[in-house]
């Protein structure tokens, strides 16, 4: 029998055939140059790294650098996770109908007008992907939410960024809607906002909102929303200008209040036209079977949601109270975290707390300010006494 020939392929060498790459080719040629500008996103420092570098406990450390939720998970949503992992073997449902429809009851819209996403993070993304490219711009708070900048960029669109001046570093809608031309295809605005913990009146927000042109899109955060429901002053109702036709885009998440950061899930609000595009870019099974299922049953978990949100305000009060004592200013936040200032080398600050086992957020970009989430008592106790420990070392 003939011995068979085997076709060379790509990287392999034969007597007539040559490597398709040499390892004198540089990969940065073949990308998009545009994403070779791209900063990384820097995520929170683990548990288990910082355990190793410093050598603690793991159960000694308290990451208060992530805005999640210390009180745990929804206990609601856990059992449908539970339930769902028996069926694992199976692919999601690819237009999460249950989720939506759940969510549709629960927000008082229609189903058409919901869009899902794995978390509100891909949501950003996705509507980044649908309305920038380049000659079109999107304006934004110079200390907003890092994601709106790096989409964005993503997209080789042009980023107008509006100074949020200290102290209280919230948007100056005026210079904002000033900002916005021809050229503006998004408005990104987040209440309240991360990473400042600032926030805007309802009324301030639909006057904003009723001023846009509608050659662009309001693109409304509202992750952190829910820990403000209960102040309907600070809530604005976007359900009606959306039945009207405004180009309006409300994004939430379950992994705050709900606790499901680890699941990943999250969805918006807008006109179904708007639906329609995002669909077009969306992931074939964005959303896992598993997180689902969590998202369905943390809707029906509103007590939790309840303690949650009293949880926090005992906590923010604790640590502003705390503040005060050490005679640090801080933004007046109502979301699960909170910046507080007066720290001279903040990168020093967070090097020192985090070898005392709290893992905090630096923000080099607002100088003197370290973002703090929202801990339980004892976290948040041991936070302000190494934060005293810093101050007087």
């Amino acid at each position: 029998m003939r011995k068979q020939e085997i076709p060379a392929f790509a990287g392999m060498t034969s007597s007539n055939h040559k490597p398709l790459i040499t390892a004198k080719m540089d990969i940065n040629e073949l990308a998009q140059q545009h994403i070779l500008k791209q900063p990384l996103y820097v995520t929170g420092k683990p548990i288990a790294y910082t355990a190793r570098e410093f050598g603690l406990d793991p159960k000694d450390i308290d990451k208060l650098a992530s805005n999640e939720n210390p009180f745990g998970p929804s206990p609601k949503g856990m059992a449908e996770a539970r339930k769902a992992l028996e069926e694992v073997n199976l692919y999601p449902d690819g237009g999460s109908y249950d989720l939506i429809g759940k969510i549709a009851e629960f927000r008082g819209v229609n189903r058409d007008q919901i869009a899902v996403g794995n978390g509100s993070n891909e949501l950003l993304d996705m509507i980044a992907q649908v309305f920038l490219g380049p000659g079109v711009e999107a304006v934004m708070g110079n200390h907003s939410f890092a994601v709106y900048k790096l989409a964005t960029m993503a997209m080789n669109a042009k980023i107008v960024e509006v100074d949020m001046p200290a102290p209280g570093y919230n948007y100056d809608l005026k210079a904002m809607r000033d900002a916005v031309n021809e050229k503006t295809r998004i408005v990104f605005l987040a209440n309240p906002n991360n990473p400042t913990g600032s926030d805007l009146t309802a009324k301030e927000i639909l006057d904003f909102a009723d001023s846009l042109p509608e050659t662009c899109v309001l693109v409304m955060d509202e992750a952190y929303t829910e820990f403000i429901e209960d102040t309907p002053e600070l809530v604005p109702d976007f359900n009606s200008r959306i039945a009207e036709g405004k180009n309006i885009i409300c994004c939430r998440t379950f992994s705050k209040i709900y606790g499901l950061a680890g699941l990943r899930v999250g969805y918006c609000i807008t006109r179904p036209e708007i639906v329609n595009l995002i669909n077009r870019v969306r992931e074939p099974f964005n959303v896992n079977s598993i997180a689902q299922a969590a998202a369905i049953g943390a809707i029906d978990d509103q007590d939790y949601v309840n303690k949650v949100r009293e949880l926090n305000k005992k906590g923010l009060e604790q640590l502003k109270a705390g503040f005060k004592e050490l005679g640090l200013a801080y933004v007046d936040s109502h979301a699960n975290f909170i910046a507080v200032s007066g720290f001279k080398d903040p990168m020093d600050a967070f090097k020192f707390l985090q070898a005392k086992g709290t893992i905090i957020r630096p923000q080099p970009a607002m100088g003197d300010v370290l973002r703090i989430t929202v801990g339980t008592e004892a976290q948040n106790k041991k936070c302000l006494e190494n934060i005293k420990a810093y101050l007087n070392k």
